[in-house]
Order: C-alpha cells, then structure tokens, then sequence
C-alpha cells in the first residue's frame, strides 16, 4: 500500500510539473522581448536576473533570443524594441523602476526589489499609479501580518514595537494599526527630524520598547548608522528585527525576507499566468519567504528562540491579510 502511495504521488508530481511547464511556455512564448533592466550588476540584481533567464529558458527551450538583460548605465531607447504590444520589461531595483516611470507608457514593467514605500511614491509622482496594470510591482518588504507574526512569534508576551522614521516617511506605516490592533500589538513611533537626533530618538524609543523593527527608510537605515543602532539597540537588551539576511549578519536578532531566487520564481509565475491582453496582477508582497535567526545575539540576550524552521512554518500558517 505504501508502494502505490509513494508511486502515485510521484505520478501526481510529475504530471503538475509536466503542466506546469506547459504553461510557462505558453505565455513566455506569447511575449516577443522579456527585458530585464538592473539597476547594477552585482549582488543581488544579478542573482535575480540569472535565475529569472533560467527558467524562462527553460519553459520555452531554444527561444532564448526573446530574454534580454541590460544595465541602467548602458541602457538605450533603442535597446527596447519599437513593437511593445508583447514585451515585458522587468525593472530591478529602485534606479531602475525610477527610470521606467518617467518614460512614456507604451509598455508593461514589472518593478521588483522595490520598498513599497518608495514604489507607491514614483508611481505618484509620475502618475503612473493610474494603469498599476501596465505598471506594477513585487515588493521588497514583507507585509505587516509577516512581520509582526514573526515578532511575535520570538518573543511572546513582548508586544511593544519600536519604529524609528525619518521626518518625511509616514506613509510607510499605511495599514500598520489595523494589524498591530488585530495581532494585539503596540506600537510606538519616534521620528528622527535630522541628523543630530537619530541616537536620542533611539534611546527614547528603546527605553518603551521591547524590539526594535527596521524598516527599508534609507534615511535612517543606511551604512552610515546602522553600526551605531545596532551597538546602541544591544546594549539596552532591546532585539533590533531585520528585514535582510544582511541585518541578521551584522547583529539583528531575527529578519524575515525574501530572496532574489524567490522573488524570481514569482515573477516566473506571475509571466506564466499573464491573460492574453497582457495585464499585470496589481502590485503586491513577496509570496515566497525566509526566516534567519542570529544564534549568536539569542544567547547574549539570553532568549530563547525557536528554530528557523519551526518560525517559517507558523509565519506561513498566518492569514493573509490586507497590507
């Protein structure tokens, strides 16, 4: 019995893979040009694109010619081609997405590794929140649910969060109270007017906060203080949660992501599903995610933190809620 169990979901694999290719064939074929434009090689840009080309490549075999990948500082008009009615461009990268905004809409461009924040202000700024079907995005952050489950999660009981913003970037928190309410959560906000302020409003909001929860506000996040927010979070025993496996790395206690590869295979998905006039889903969270764990900053804090595994499992039992 357990034979023909194990034979019959392996038939049952098999077969979703088999339509799954055909399918992915079907609508990358129906498209004339994929470009992928990278704001910059290297790192994670690359990653994406080299994972992207591959499973195009591989769902519709020899026709590589329609992939293209370019890079911002090369990029020309004329590298587009003139016909657009079946070319998708998939800008990587906040430069990149900039870019696309402010040429004229003849074309359908998929943003990716994007904050939201940031995408929902070009967009605004040069009316391309209009057609979000000619204009969309997969976002770089994860939604609110996702990020506080995660918190949550670790350190059950410890429901105070700390934000810090720059002075010009409320709108990042655009549906956060209702997840914060509903997850019984608290919320608490400092926002550093310049400079100078960024320690003292750190230390003001760590002295009423049991985490810190990082944001993607270049502002406040950059190379510059990140040494110095992640010193000063740990020394008042207030975990900082990342949102990279870069900050987990540096010190943060936690951080869920989404890689390049997973946000490749989405967009994969999404070029799979594409209807035959050619409009994009509406802009939307990463489906695909990771957990990291800093072993290192658990002990020294001395918390006691599930596995990696066990996180992502109950992060991914969470509802999907509205952002």
């Amino acid at each position: 019995m357990h034979w023909q169990s194990t034979r019959h979901l392996r038939h049952i694999v098999n077969l979703t893979g088999l339509i799954l290719g055909l399918l992915y064939a079907q609508a990358v074929l129906a498209l004339d040009t994929i470009t992928i434009l990278l704001s910059e090689e290297g790192s994670a840009y690359t990653e994406f694109s080299s994972q992207l080309s591959n499973l195009l490549a591989q769902a519709q075999g020899n026709a590589k010619n329609t992939i293209k990948v370019l890079n911002l500082s090369t990029y020309k008009a004329e590298d587009v081609p003139r016909n657009t009615n079946n070319h998708l461009l998939i800008a990587v990268g906040t430069p990149a997405m900039t870019a696309m905004a402010q040429k004229t809409p003849a074309m359908a461009v998929l943003n990716v590794m994007v904050p939201r924040y940031t995408f929902q202000k070009i967009t605004r700024q040069y009316g391309r929140h209009q057609d979000p079907h000619h204009f969309s995005a997969i976002f770089f952050d994860q939604p609110w649910y996702r990020q506080l489950g995660l918190i949550r999660t670790s350190m059950p009981g410890r429901n105070r969060i700390g934000l810090l913003l720059s002075k010009d970037s409320n709108d990042m928190l655009i549906g956060l109270p209702a997840i914060a309410k509903e997850m019984e959560m608290q919320i608490n906000v400092e926002t550093v007017t310049d400079d100078s302020d960024l320690l003292p409003a750190l230390r003001r909001l760590l002295s009423n906060s049991d985490s810190l929860l990082a944001l993607p506000d270049a502002a406040i996040y950059n190379r510059n203080n990140i040494p110095s927010i992640l010193l000063t979070s740990y020394r008042q025993k207030v975990p900082l949660f990342g949102f990279s496996a870069a900050y987990v790395k540096a010190g943060a206690l936690a951080g869920v992501y989404s890689s390049a590869t997973q946000i490749a295979q989405q967009v994969a998905e999404i070029i799979a599903s594409l209807p035959n006039n050619g409009y994009l889903p509406l802009p939307q969270y990463p489906r695909y995610f990771s957990v990291n764990v800093n072993a290192q900053v658990s002990r020294s804090l001395s918390l006691e933190m599930e596995d990696e595994v066990s996180l992502t499992r109950k992060l991914k039992s969470l509802a999907e809620r509205a952002p």
